[in-house]
């Protein structure tokens, strides 16, 4: 039995499902009008994130920082695990 083919296949499955819930919630934050709501998606979409990709947020966050951090994020994770 190959287990570590089993449980590539099993991580591969878990990110896959992440990166869609990621994905919802970044298009969910850049429709969202209400800023503190938005910090709180971005706090969410934040902590979803692998440590080594979480961007390093500012004590003071603005609707364009939001946005362009989640265009970054976006982008990184549609290169992870192709």
């Amino acid at each position: 039995m190959n287990t570590g083919k089993s449980l590539r296949s099993q991580k591969t499955l878990m990110w896959s499902d992440t990166k869609d819930s990621i994905s919802t919630l970044i298009e969910a934050c850049n429709n969202e009008s209400d800023i503190d709501k938005k910090i709180q998606l971005f706090y969410k979409i934040n902590s979803m994130l692998p440590e080594q990709y979480q961007p390093n947020v500012p004590s003071l966050i603005t609707d364009d920082y939001i946005d362009t951090t989640l265009y970054k994020i976006h982008q990184t994770i549609g290169k992870m695990y192709r």
